[in-house]
């Protein structure tokens, strides 16, 4: 069986929204779209292209494959993540999707219960990026096995969050952490089951 490996970008107070730039997602009116690009470095940069890299395929909710597609398909050969994004399979959980255009990407046939186990079997690693809707189910289910979690050191106070109501209580397992030059600090996770409680006195 395969691995479900999550990549999230997430500022100190968990917002999640348009990481990569101003005009990314402005839904409800989100002003601060670029806020991880100050924090980027060589050697986080060249960490998330090594982490991606392992990818065999791509699960993407609707909204970041809206976000992704037009970008990728015009990103400039010269970022390494264009061929791979391009080439690499890609598949999207949408309830009102009914086609996608974008290379070598397939709309999921069915519930991501069933789904995605399916696709678990069929690859080593799929990656899902962004897709913080779709991550709440795929918790919900425990179908994920990793959580590449990269925090950066600035505060918004406001916009999409990756862990808000609804979360599932879920134990992890940290497998490493890592600080880079501009602060920003990689936790790598495994889930492990359901949390467990005590009494401090």
């Amino acid at each position: 069986m395969g691995k479900l490996v999550v990549h999230m970008f997430m500022t100190l107070d968990g917002v999640i929204q348009a990481p990569g730039g101003l005009d990314e997602d402005r839904e409800d009116g989100f002003g601060y779209g670029g806020w991880q690009t100050p924090y980027v470095d060589a050697e986080s940069g060249q960490l998330i292209a090594a982490d991606y890299a392992r990818l065999d395929a791509l699960l993407l909710g609707r909204k970041t494959y809206e976000i992704f597609a037009p970008y990728w398909q015009q990103a400039p050969a010269s970022n390494p993540f264009t061929k791979l994004l391009n080439e690499k399979p890609k598949y999207v959980a949408s309830r009102t999707l009914t086609s996608v255009d974008w290379n070598n990407s397939k709309l999921l046939d069915a519930d991501v219960t069933t789904s995605v186990p399916l696709l678990k079997e069929r690859y080593t690693e799929v990656h899902v990026a962004g897709s913080s809707d779709l991550i709440q189910t795929l918790l919900r289910h425990e179908l994920i096995d990793r959580m590449n979690i990269w925090q950066f050191p600035v505060l918004l106070g406001k916009g999409k969050r990756f862990f808000g109501d609804g979360t599932i209580p879920t134990a992890l397992q940290l497998l490493e952490s890592r600080t880079f030059s501009k602060g920003t600090v990689l936790l790598r996770y495994e889930l492990a089951g359901k949390p467990s409680f005590g009494n401090m006195a």
